[in-house]
């Protein structure tokens, strides 16, 4: 089974404010920040840590597939292109 990696950013609230955490599809949250970059930040390093996809697995059209960039495609691995 693979799992789907979509982080996203939520707004909270606490005592003092707003805050905003980074959340993921696979389980793992950041922590809560009163700045929306740091967040933002917390999102970029999730991502980063991912492992890279081989070449025969990335996706060519990721809008169509639904497909984020560090995600592998089923429906594109394999395939020769065209041109």
């Amino acid at each position: 089974m693979v799992v789907r990696h979509r982080p996203s950013i939520e707004q909270g609230a606490d005592d003092y404010g707003a805050t905003y955490r980074m959340c993921c599809t696979c389980g793992q949250q950041g922590e809560a920040h009163a700045s929306r970059r740091l967040a933002q930040y917390d999102l970029d390093s999730h991502v980063s840590a991912l492992p890279r996809v081989p070449v025969y697995q990335q996706c060519r059209d990721r809008r169509a597939h639904d497909r984020r960039p560090w995600e592998p495609c089923a429906t594109c691995a394999g395939q020769m292109s065209l041109f």
